[in-house]
C-alpha cells in the first residue's frame, strides 16, 4: 500500500461545500484567535527579480529562485551567503531549474525538469544528495510531506502524482481534469493548493488528491485561516484585515506553516503572523 502522509484533520474542509467561489467569501475552521499583525523576521534587497523564495526555519536560511535563470541565491540575516547554479551537469548545476521546496530536515530541495532529478543542498549549497525520476515525464512543479512523500505535478500527464518512493509501481495520480497550466503547488498540513496565474485560479484538493473547491484569485492557507493576495497586501479573509502593506506591487506570496513569504519585483519579506490571545491563555 502507498505510504503518505496522515489526513490532518479533514473536518476542516467538511464545510467547504457552503463554499462561494467568487471574491473572498470563504468558510473556515472557526477558532478563538484570528491574526493581528504580521512580525517582518527578514526584508531582503535583491539585484534581480525572484520567481519563488522558501525558508528553512531550522537553519535560518532563505533560497531564492531567481526568475528565468538556472540560478539559486542564498540568504541569512538577510545578507547572501552564496549562488549555486548556472547550466551544466555538475551537482551544483541544472539544465532547466523549474521548482524549489524545503525538505522535513529544513535543506533545500531543487527540480530540474531536464535532467528528472530532485537535488538536495545543505544551507550554503553544498550538494548532498539527489533523486532520479526516470519514471516521470515531465516534472514541473513538486512539494514533499512531512514524511517524505512527494507530490508532484507532470507537465506532460497534466496530473499530480503522489509517490513515496519515486517510481511508477507507487503512483497515486490525481487532478487531470482540473490542472491546466500551475505555476505552483504547495502543500500544506491539510490540502494541497495549486495555482494557475494564466487563469487567475486556486485550486485545493485534500492531501489524497479529493478536489475541494477552486477559487478565482491567488490564495493561500495556514490550515485555519484563509488569505488572499491583492496589489499591495494580503487579505485575511474571515475578518477582512490587510497585513503586508506595501508600496511595491506583490507578484506573489507563500505560507507555508508558520511562515509567510511575500515577493515583489525586487524583495523578498519573510515574516509570522501574530495571532490575537485566547481568553484564558497566558
Amino acid at each position: 500500500m502507498l505510504s503518505r502522509s496522515s489526513i490532518f484533520g479533514f473536518l476542516f474542509f467538511s464545510t467547504l461545500l457552503l463554499l462561494l467561489l467568487s471574491g473572498c467569501s470563504t468558510v473556515e475552521l472557526q477558532t478563538d484567535h484570528s491574526p493581528v499583525q504580521l512580525h517582518i523576521i527578514q526584508k531582503i534587497d535583491l539585484g534581480f527579480i525572484p520567481a519563488k523564495c522558501v525558508y528553512s526555519s531550522t537553519e535560518k536560511t532563505a533560497f531564492i529562485l531567481e526568475e528565468n535563470t538556472n540560478y539559486i541565491h542564498i540568504y541569512r540575516n538577510e545578507k547572501k551567503v552564496n549562488t549555486i547554479g548556472g547550466l551544466g551537469f555538475e551537482n551544483i548545476n541544472f539544465n532547466e531549474l523549474s521548482d524549489i521546496t524545503i525538505s522535513p530536515d529544513g535543506k533545500l530541495l531543487v527540480l530540474d525538469s531536464f535532467q528528472k532529478k530532485i537535488k538536495k543542498f545543505d544551507k550554503d549549497g553544498k550538494w548532498i544528495t539527489e533523486f532520479d525520476l526516470v519514471d516521470f515525464s515531465e516534472p514541473r512543479l513538486f512539494d514533499i510531506s512531512i514524511d517524505e512523500t512527494f507530490y508532484i505535478y507532470d507537465d506532460n500527464r497534466k496530473e499530480i502524482i503522489i509517490s513515496k518512493y519515486l517510481n511508477e509501481k507507487d503512483f497515486y495520480t490525481f487532478g487531470k481534469f482540473q490542472l491546466t497550466d500551475p505555476q505552483k503547488l504547495l502543500l500544506t498540513k491539510n490540502s494541497v493548493v495549486v495555482f494557475d496565474s494564466s487563469e487567475n485560479k486556486t485550486i485545493v484538493f485534500d492531501t489524497l488528491g479529493q478536489f475541494l473547491v477552486d477559487y478565482n484569485g491567488n490564495y493561500q492557507f495556514d490550515g485555519y485561516h484563509t488569505f488572499k493576495l491583492e496589489s499591495y497586501n494580503i487579505l485575511h479573509c474571515r475578518s477582512n484585515n490587510k497585513f503586508a502593506a506595501s508600496t511595491k506591487r506583490w507578484k506573489d506570496f507563500y505560507i507555508n506553516g508558520n511562515f509567510v513569504i511575500l515577493l515583489s519585483e525586487s524583495e523578498v519579506w519573510i515574516a509570522q503572523f501574530i495571532y490575537q490571545q485566547q481568553p484564558g491563555k497566558y
